[in-house]
């Protein structure tokens, strides 16, 4: 298993060398300099050292540095809150053959880690950075399919309190967003609450659930949540207009940012001024599990390893997208922005 393993990761790597990804920052000259300009940073997780860690990076790439270090607990799927002073996380440990995943938040230099609960999925901030909501995992023993999901819960940084979202039929959402007038949240599902696959604004006080009828997976709403970025299929990063002060929450005006044949487009995340898309470029597939902490899934699960690299293009979708990331190696994937905290220095 473990030679058709490295086998496979072998073949992954000279497979990604070969497809139609995005074009180098040295061919967009214009926009490598926008980014060096921006002050916000970009987390994302690595593996590195047959560890997962969270590190950042400036806007263009350049900077990199690990905020987590713990080569005993593997720390994924980094958010940054709002005002970008805290971050909230999953890290896994292997404890009795099993998985344990849980969440946690910490300041934005990565010191104060404070558990918040474990058996989760994928985590997100409300829009006044208070509170910090997530599913619980469905089954007791870990499942890697992101979607094996049940329950929507909250919970309180300044009480410690969790309290669950008052509609308890809830389950097999992933990647959760919270609109930034709270009152909405707008999450995948898979499976799940009488929905194949789809995307869905759910009530955040209520029993409402609509379909915003977009298709794809993983979306995430820009810092005024008018606008939606999301993975309309394996190749295809899209944007559209947000309409959530309407009776129906409802998107229109959908456009392309970056599409590609062969490679993987997974991931989207906006700036906070709105002006760029980050995302994921990689294989496809099933993986299987190729070090301590990763898992036998398709590849933009969270906690497989694969070859991935992060890109950035405006959200004009115009002209060649610039790479964040130089080693696909590594595993460098679900970028999110963090704003610059107001209180930060020059």
């Amino acid at each position: 298993m473990r030679i058709a393993s490295l086998l496979l990761s072998a073949l992954i790597v000279a497979t990604v060398a070969t497809l139609s990804a995005p074009a180098e920052a040295a061919d967009n000259a214009a926009l490598l300099g926008e980014l060096r300009s921006s002050p916000h940073k970009i987390l994302f997780e690595s593996y590195v050292d047959n560890n997962w860690e969270i590190f950042v990076i400036n806007a263009d790439g350049s900077g990199r540095r690990n905020l987590t270090n713990t080569p005993d607990v593997h720390e994924l799927y980094p958010q940054a809150s709002p005002d970008g002073s805290k971050i909230c996380f999953l890290a896994d440990v292997q404890q009795d053959g099993d998985t344990i995943r849980s969440i946690y938040f910490m300041n934005a230099d990565g010191s104060g880690r404070t558990f918040v609960a474990d058996k989760v999925r994928e985590p997100c901030w409300s829009p006044d950075g208070t509170k910090i909501a997530y599913c619980k995992q469905e089954f007791s023993k870990f499942n890697v399919s992101d979607f094996v999901s049940k329950g929507l819960f909250v919970y309180d940084l300044k009480t410690g309190s969790i309290v669950q979202h008052p509609n308890t039929n809830i389950h097999h959402l992933y990647v959760i967003n919270w609109s930034a007038d709270g009152k909405w949240f707008v999450s995948t599902v898979h499976g799940g609450m009488g929905f194949g696959h789809a995307i869905l604004a759910l009530e955040a006080d209520g029993d409402r659930v609509v379909d915003l009828k977009i298709g794809g997976c993983r979306p995430c709403l820009s810092s005024d949540s008018k606008l939606i970025t999301w993975s309309r299929d394996d190749h295809t990063i899209c944007v559209a207009d947000l309409d959530l002060q309407s009776s129906t929450p409802a998107v229109s005006n959908i456009r392309v940012i970056d599409e590609q044949k062969q490679a993987h487009l997974y991931h989207p995340d906006f700036s906070p001024d709105g002006r760029y898309i980050s995302y994921s470029v990689g294989p496809g597939g099933r993986v299987l599990a190729n070090g301590p902490g990763t898992h036998t899934q398709v590849a933009e699960m969270i906690g497989v390893r694969g070859p991935w690299d992060l890109y950035v293009k405006p959200i004009s979708g115009q002209g060649p997208a610039v790479r964040l990331t130089q080693d696909e190696s590594l595993s460098n994937k679900e970028s999110e922005w963090i704003r610059r905290p107001a209180t930060e220095k020059n």
